[in-house]
């Protein structure tokens, strides 16, 4: 893997999503991007056109997503020619015991106990404590609350996190899900603030990028928007990566509104 090319890793369940919104922002910025499905679920070959009758790889509207990697290593991928590797784990414990060099994982997952526990196991597995955003999903009012389901977990255990992110249940956000996974050209226009800020808040940490470009880059992503020449890259490729994020001041959780416990920092 190059120098330049910036990794960042997602496990868990509940992502597919996730993935896809930062591919296209990312790449709207100008960035080369290539998606690396190693999970054991291959939830992204529901949510690529084509994906399910491609053997290895599929160019998705300009970013690149390689198939059926759940038994491949990183290092013996071609990589050379990208900026950005957005790597699903799923949770296939040993992709993630070879994990190196990442400057996030994200850690994703609901309230559902079938989901949480299987996530916790393959958590325990990581040795090297990277940098993690961790992100419950679908939150209702009942006693299964956050602060359990970090119990069951354990990241902190095996992560340095730092940022927590917290999502009530959301229709808009439910629907723009299901999308990504039936349109040919999923537009996720009705996605909630709190879902947008987010995506702006982690890509401005992890790479610098200014949040005015963010947001013009989103508002086109969500509405199925291409790279075009004029487009953000030519006006803005000078003001990327100019700052380091920041991980001196506590948060609170986006999407439910409290006071974080465990400290986790921001970017």
């Amino acid at each position: 893997m190059a120098n330049t090319c910036k990794a960042i890793g997602f496990t868990g369940f509940c992502k597919s999503d996730i993935i896809l919104y930062f591919s296209r922002i990312l790449h709207l910025i100008g960035e080369n991007v290539a998606i690396i499905d190693q999970s054991r679920q291959e939830e992204l070959k529901y949510s690529i056109p084509t994906g399910l009758y491609a053997q290895d790889s599929v160019d998705y509207r300009g970013v690149d997503v390689f198939l059926n990697c759940e038994d491949i290593e990183l290092a013996n991928l071609p990589f050379e020619n990208y900026t950005v590797l957005l790597v699903d784990f799923g949770v296939n414990i040993k992709a993630l015991e070879l994990i190196e060099n990442l400057k996030a994982l994200f850690i994703v997952t609901d309230l559902c106990r079938h989901h949480t526990v299987p996530l916790s196991s393959c958590i325990s597995h990581i040795k090297n404590r990277p940098d993690s955003v961790r992100i419950i999903r679908d939150i209702v009012y009942s006693k299964i609350n956050t602060r359990y389901i970090d119990s069951l977990l354990q990241s902190a255990q095996y992560t340095n996190i730092i940022a927590k992110y917290e999502f009530a249940l959301n229709e808009n956000d439910y629907e723009c899900r299901l999308k990504s996974q039936y349109d040919d050209i999923f537009k996720f226009t009705k996605i909630s603030n709190d879902l947008k800020n987010m995506l702006v808040d982690c890509i401005t940490g992890l790479f610098g990028t200014e949040k005015k470009i963010l947001y013009k880059a989103l508002k086109k992503a969500q509405r199925g928007g291409q790279k075009d020449a004029g487009f953000i890259l030519e006006q803005f490729s000078s003001a990327r990566y100019n700052t380091q994020y920041d991980c001196n001041s506590c948060i609170n959780s986006t999407g439910i509104s409290h006071a974080n416990p465990d400290g986790a920092q921001s970017f």
